[in-house]
């Protein structure tokens, strides 16, 4: 037999299953390739840059390169600017930007309306607390108007505060008030309430409370309220227009400036996670009973805005990064778990919280406010 005529046709056959297998591969790395570039472009095409208006609580979480990476990862850049929750609900403007991101849920509730919006997202909360200093707070206790829960924070009574308050009561008629025997009156000092919406979340607060424990909802409860809720600003003096600057103030200057400040927790927490030698302090929060939440609400006014409101509510790193700066959270953890390991304990829960009036019965009473400023 020919060994030629054997062999021939089995190279013939291997060299046809090379030239088969090299085609195949080839094919199959630039199929790959051309994947791999049309996801990339894909990727491309979906990023977007967002314009939107933000609380002021919020900026230095925007900043966060951190942050900005994991929007990234969703192909999302944010560009935002700063206003109070009461004018970024007067400035819906599509055109110009891509959501609203108000502190409160009143001016969301109008901002949704004016937007249209189908949806609206809530990735983080914080309740409205009052920053003080310790020997404040134990006045308060030997008082009967507070009580220590923890090492650093202590739950008061509204009521008997605000009471005190209408009173006149100055901090030197207060039983063991040696450490500020002050003829400063007792006072809650806030932010303006024409502008910001943590001095408007203290009206909120108080007007419940002057309401018979009831949540203001009609014109004759408003006008009810007004004498009671006017002076509570009306005697502070001047008020700066976001919650960063008396904050500021209240780190600098001490209780000599403002022993009761209205501020958020996400303030008093992110300072604390940022400066832990601070902890050993006397800087205390008091925790108002009852309290209010304030939602951090974005607003979606174009595609690109359901996006980011998407990420911020479900995105596991975003929530993580919220901790930080002090905000609580849905998801399995919610933040208080998290400070905890570093030695803030605030309370998990808050269970005497209502919910402030809706926007227009809210307006309505900052509006009353503001013309007795005139």
């Amino acid at each position: 037999m020919d060994l030629r005529k054997l062999v021939a046709p089995t190279l013939a056959a291997v060299l046809f299953a090379a030239v088969g297998g090299g085609i195949w591969y080839s094919n199959t790395r630039l199929g790959a390739q051309q994947a791999i570039e049309a996801s990339a472009q894909a990727k491309q095409a979906q990023q977007v840059v967002l314009r939107g208006l933000i609380g002021s609580e919020k900026e230095a979480f925007f900043a966060d390169q951190r942050v900005k990476q994991a929007l990234a990862a969703h192909g999302i850049s944010v560009v935002v600017e700063k206003a109070g929750s009461r004018e970024i609900a007067g400035r819906f403007d599509p055109k110009q930007y891509d959501f609203g991101f108000p502190s409160g849920a009143p001016a969301a509730q109008q901002l949704k309306a004016a937007a249209k919006a189908a949806s609206v997202y809530n990735p983080f909360y914080t309740p409205i607390v009052f920053a003080s200093w310790r020997p404040i707070a134990e006045i308060l206790v030997a008082n009967g108007i507070a009580a220590k829960q923890g090492d650093f924070y202590y739950v008061v009574d509204l009521p008997a505060l605000i009471a005190l308050i209408d009173k006149g009561a100055r901090w030197r008629d207060l039983r063991k008030s040696e450490a500020f025997a002050t003829g400063k009156a007792v006072l809650i000092n806030s932010t303006d309430v024409r502008t910001s919406n943590s001095a408007a979340m203290y009206l909120a607060l108080a007007s419940y409370l002057a309401n018979e424990q009831q949540i203001v909802q009609s014109a004759a409860e408003v006008d009810k309220v007004m004498p009671v809720l006017a002076p509570l600003f009306l005697r502070q003096g001047f008020q700066e227009q976001s919650s960063a600057g008396p904050f500021e103030d209240y780190l600098a200057l001490g209780m000599g400036k403002a022993p009761l400040l209205v501020a958020y927790e996400s303030q008093m927490v992110e300072f604390w996670l940022k400066n832990p030698e601070r902890l050993k302090s006397e800087m205390v929060l008091l925790y108002p009973k009852p309290t209010v939440f304030s939602k951090h609400v974005l607003v979606p006014y174009t595609p690109g805005g359901v996006r980011l409101g998407e990420a911020l509510e479900t995105d596991p790193k975003l929530r993580e990064l919220a901790h930080e700066y002090g905000f609580r959270t849905g998801g399995d953890v919610k933040g208080p778990e998290t400070w905890a390991l570093r030695g803030i304990k605030a309370p998990e829960v808050l269970v005497d919280v209502i919910d402030p009036p809706s926007y227009e019965w809210l307006e309505r009473m900052i509006q009353g406010v503001e013309s007795k400023f005139k």
